[in-house]
């Protein structure tokens, strides 16, 4: 793309544009489960601008949007993620979670942050290269999906498609790679052990003829600072955290349980499989020489860690446009969480960019976004998207 396309990309960006699709989108409850109504406006915001577009159903009533503008020649293909899913409203909202309100720079709503000011800001990228008619070799392409916030089935599903073809990904996360929000350079995996433990039901005035399930699973859950837990120079060792524990009577009765299950949430650094966290568990439960018979599975959802190498071209990109854009260079870190990035690097190998608006208390009571990071977003994304499709 020679300079003047992209200049006349950068003047089709709309900042005013780019506020009320985003108070819009605010305005649209999509608590996960429930994102028809974001994925039906997006799919007619699209259309109106010409962008050829699709809604996919995910599960009945779920739907993700796909969207492309293709190039005038083959050539790189590179695609932007953002998930259209929010949180639950939780206690402590002060305003009305579902009306865009404006305090000062931030603009206030449920999943302002998380993450559509990140999806209006592509939308309002892929607007620009539309109205300017820009000239270009490869494609750019939008995946606007559900369940981030749950097991990932909207980018999932995605990668079943031949976006799983692309060279690259920009997911629209809150990492503005400012000191505080850094862009992650790898990031860690998770699994949930479910454990059930089956004992043997006896009066519960003689509990010496049966083998009390809860005891049982007490031992494993006493023991798990036993457990072998890999460390990584970059991240440090992974974590546990028991999360549920089901076991007893329903209705009183003096019985000794039988039955006994708990789920445990374990955060993987690279270099620990999903299958090497299950043996680790089974040698624990091993050691421990208990009557019980335990059944140790995984549950989803599951997610592999990984790392990008720092030479990777999206990244060397953002080195370049950054600093345009914000005067700064850009941070990054290894960071331990999950993201669709699980999905899209961890295990298709694609190298992914995670770059949006910061964060402003995501998952948290009155969620809000920076206003003012909205047009640099918007201007790096399309300046990313010129140099990536440039190269040869």
């Amino acid at each position: 793309m020679k300079f003047k396309a992209m200049n006349d990309v950068l003047q089709h960006l709309d900042g005013d544009y780019n506020r009320r699709i985003l108070a819009d989108m605010i305005g649209i409850p999509s608590i996960i489960g429930n994102e028809s109504k974001l994925a039906n406006y997006i799919h007619r915001e699209l259309t109106s601008i010409g962008i050829e577009n699709q809604m996919v159903e995910i599960e009945p009533g779920r739907p993700n949007v796909y969207a492309r503008i293709p190039g005038s020649r083959p050539g790189k293909r590179l695609h932007f993620n953002g998930h259209m899913d929010t949180v639950p409203v939780c206690e402590g909202w002060t305003l009305d979670p579902f009306t865009p309100t404006i305090l000062g720079n931030r603009m206030v709503g449920l999943g302002a942050s998380d993450m559509k000011a990140g999806l209006a800001c592509i939308i309002n990228m892929l607007r620009a290269f539309k109205l300017s008619g820009a000239d270009f070799a490869g494609e750019i392409s939008l995946s606007a999906v559900i369940d981030e916030e749950a097991y990932s089935k909207g980018t999932r599903a995605a990668m079943a498609t031949d976006f799983a073809g692309c060279d690259a990904v920009v997911i629209a996360e809150a990492y503005s790679a400012d000191e505080t929000h850094a862009i992650p350079l790898g990031i860690t995996g998770k699994i949930l052990y479910e454990i059930t433990v089956k004992g043997k039901a006896a009066h519960g005035f003689f509990p010496d003829k049966g083998i009390n399930a809860i005891e049982e699973s007490a031992r494993i859950l006493s023991a798990l600072d036993r457990l072998n837990m890999r460390t990584h120079p970059n991240f440090g060792k992974g974590s546990l955290c028991t999360l549920k524990i089901e076991g007893g009577y329903q209705i009183y009765t003096v019985v000794v349980p039988d039955r006994c299950r708990f789920e445990i949430n374990r955060m993987l650094v690279p270099g620990e499989t999903s299958q090497m966290a299950l043996q680790d568990m089974h040698e624990l439960v091993r050691s421990l020489d208990l009557k019980a018979e335990v059944e140790i599975k995984l549950k989803p959802p599951v997610y592999e860690s990984f790392i990008m190498q720092r030479n990777e071209p999206i990244l060397q990109i953002l080195d370049e446009v950054y600093p345009l854009v914000t005067g700064k260079k850009p941070h990054y870190a290894y960071t331990s969480v999950i993201t669709d990035a699980n999905v899209i690097t961890g295990e298709h190998g694609i190298p992914c960019l995670h770059l949006g608006p910061p964060m402003g208390n995501i998952h948290q009571p009155d969620e809000y976004v920076l206003v003012d990071w909205l047009e640099p977003v918007s201007r790096m994304y399309a300046m990313i998207a010129e140099r990536f499709l440039s190269e040869a």
